[in-house]
């Protein structure tokens, strides 16, 4: 049976306003709400427990940012370049990536839920040990991306370049995989229980893992 994936959106109560010192409040301050920030580049920032409330980032660029164990809520990144950015040991509540570049992007060890990742190109990312609720990955290219031992609850691709990922130990039960390239992907064999997928795909994965079919 086809789980069916209800994201919650962020919720925005209050207009955004224009954020014009945002590296002050996010390196000294460490807290940033309500704000709107477009069409600027953050470089170099390495800070850890930063919070992050109602915010919308537009065509802003992360350049070699670092915020460890950061709490994301209620945020929407648009057009934003967020490559290679660690954002490990995190709390990502109810976000949104939405045409952003996030190859390399480090999400390992965090708690991800209501996180909605659409047309992003995010190969290279890692998702391992983190636990997985109410996401979806949409027309997105995550080719290579770990997702090594992680804790899925009610997760979808749609339409997404999964081929050489890593899902070794992450049960994919009710995951449907059909219209996602998941060529060479990485796993045992016992994460494919009840996983949906063509019958194309049954033979690679076979091939995949040893089995011989004439």
């Amino acid at each position: 049976m086809i789980e069916l994936i209800k994201i919650a959106k962020p919720k925005f109560d209050k207009l955004l306003k224009e954020n014009s010192d945002i590296n002050y409040e996010l390196t000294t301050e460490r807290y940033l709400e309500g704000v709107i920030i477009n069409n600027t580049s953050l470089d170099y920032i390495n800070e850890e427990k930063v919070e992050v409330s109602r915010c919308k980032f537009v065509n802003v660029t992360f350049n070699e940012c670092c915020f460890k164990n950061i709490d994301l809520l209620d945020v929407i990144f648009e057009n934003c370049d967020l490559s290679n950015i660690d954002f490990s040991d995190s709390s990502i509540h109810r976000v949104e990536f939405k045409s952003c570049k996030l190859t390399g992007a480090n999400f390992s060890e965090s708690n991800i839920q209501d996180v909605f990742f659409d047309e992003v190109l995010g190969n290279y990312m890692n998702f391992g040990y983190s636990k997985m609720k109410n996401t979806s990955f949409n027309n997105s290219n995550i080719r290579g991306t770990i997702f090594l031992e992680c804790n899925f609850n009610k997760i979808s691709y749609t339409k997404c370049d999964l081929s050489n990922s890593e899902f070794t130990n992450t049960a994919l039960k009710n995951i449907d995989l059909r219209d996602n390239d998941i060529s060479e992907i990485s796993l045992i064999g016992k994460e494919l229980k009840d996983a949906i997928v063509s019958p194309i795909q049954a033979v690679e994965l076979a091939r995949l893992l040893g089995v011989i079919i004439k």
